[in-house]
């Protein structure tokens, strides 16, 4: 046992934190899964009850990361750096952000069809997520380092192909569509969720620099 990980299991702990960074993760990952069944349907009609059930996530999220911040303040000793609590708590409230305000724009944008790459953008946001609500629940006992690493380097080759797309994707947009207020529209689009993937590359990431502290 290392000297950091003997530490670690001598202190007291306030597992609480990884109740709530497990809770945050699979908040995150039922939003990018209602996310995609949303855009998965050519439904205009109901992007506001859409919107509706994206916010409220949304607000979910933000009353996960204010108890976390809370507990951080009445806390003195935690199981982890409080530093990487709250930077991973941040970074999964991101992803949210993200999918918050497209949500918002389809409404704004009066969305009436979907296109196939941002759905296939939305189906690799679920994937991502997915990996991503594994890895917070390893920071827990951080038993199996090895699979901590392939999962994360499986999110970073999901982000390189997730780049790809979106480039592609911009690529179809300037070249066949004469309107400029359409590819103004999707190209922000594009841009946000492409961002929502960057993000969970990048708390993927800190999870790694966690475990790595850690070892």
């Amino acid at each position: 046992m290392s000297l950091n990980s003997l530490i670690r299991w001598l202190k007291p702990r306030e597992m609480v934190f990884f109740d709530l960074l497990e809770s945050a993760a699979d908040n995150v990952l039922e939003a990018a899964k209602y996310f995609e069944s949303g855009v998965l349907t050519d439904h205009p009609g109901q992007w506001e009850d859409f919107r509706r059930a994206m916010k409220e996530l949304e607000h979910k999220g933000d009353t996960i990361t204010h108890q976390i911040i809370d507990r951080l303040d009445s806390t003195f000793v935690t199981p982890i750096e409080r530093e990487d609590i709250l930077h991973l708590a941040h970074a999964l409230d991101d992803v949210l952000d993200d999918l918050d305000a497209i949500a918002d724009r389809l409404v704004l944008y009066n969305v009436k069809t979907m296109l196939p790459e941002f759905r296939e953008l939305a189906s690799m946001n679920v994937a991502g997520c997915q990996q991503l609500a594994h890895l917070v629940r390893s920071l827990r006992n951080m038993s199996n380092p090895e699979e901590i690493r392939r999962r994360i380097r499986e999110v970073s080759e999901l982000e390189n192909r997730t780049d790809a797309v979106y480039h592609s994707a911009l690529s179809a947009l300037f070249s066949n569509n004469p309107d400029p207020i359409k590819l103004i529209k999707w190209k922000e689009l594009f841009d946000t969720l492409e961002s929502a993937v960057d993000r969970i590359d990048h708390a993927a990431k800190v999870v790694g620099s966690t475990v790595m502290k850690n070892a």
